[in-house]
């Protein structure tokens, strides 16, 4: 029986080790150098088995640092609106959440548009990390209009939002319009996702109107490229 191709031996190898946790979330792979030297082949070779893995999900590439372990993905649905708590719960996972600013500031342009307020109407800047069995998995920064929320600050800011919004303002989400585009991590989100500068991440824009029409909120967050498959169900 004929030899698999030296680059899926490569792939093979490796794929084994990362479902076996014998090379572990975040770990970085060997150098390119020292793969080829461990396979007698080129770097071409090494390069062309890196970037299956990269295609499949196993790794991740940072530039000028090299190639890290990837850690399994949680998918969420893009065609129904619910919050992170309650689609990590759906999943079987604990959601928390770290409060990790909170702020009475004058909107940005685009903010101030997306909520159809005012440039000098102040708003609530909450800035939060989202998390699931403890692991970090985003990076909220939340605006919200004063007027509509006034006292907001007095609430534990730390449970899930919606839910203190419904509760305690009875505005409760109806729909959303949502944009996703691939980013870096910033040195600051870097920090607070646990994750090394510059590694994949997920920037989604995310604005929430009540059911009379009105946006209530507008949502910039950072998800992590590693733990994320968004999922859409498109019918004709």
């Amino acid at each position: 029986m004929k030899a698999a191709p030296k680059y899926l031996q490569i792939i093979n190898y490796y794929q084994n080790l990362i479902d076996s946790g014998k090379l572990a979330e975040g770990e970085q792979m060997p150098t390119e150098e020292a793969i080829g030297q461990l396979f007698n082949v080129s770097r071409i070779t090494v390069r062309q088995a890196l970037d299956c893995m990269a295609q499949n999900g196993y790794i991740y590439k940072i530039q000028g640092k090299g190639s890290f372990v990837s850690s399994q993905k949680t998918d969420m649905q893009l065609n129904h609106l619910s919050g992170f708590s309650d689609e990590m719960r759906a999943m079987g996972m604990t959601p928390s959440t770290l409060l990790v600013d909170k702020a009475l500031v004058l909107p940005s342009e685009s903010v101030a548009k997306a909520l159809r307020i005012e440039p000098d109407q102040k708003i609530y800047l909450l800035v939060r990390v989202r998390c699931a069995d403890g692991v970090p998995m985003a990076v909220e920064k939340v605006h919200i209009p004063f007027y509509r929320f006034a006292g907001l600050e007095e609430h534990d800011l730390s449970q899930s939002l919606y839910g203190l919004l419904k509760e305690e303002y009875g505005c409760e989400s109806y729909k959303a319009t949502q944009s996703i585009r691939a980013g870096a991590a910033s040195t600051f989100d870097a920090k607070l996702l646990k994750i090394p500068t510059g590694t994949p991440v997920l920037c989604i824009a995310r604005t929430t109107y009540s059911s009379d029409g009105v946006p209530f909120e507008c949502v910039d967050s950072v998800y992590r490229g590693d733990k994320y498959v968004f999922n859409v169900t498109l019918e004709k």
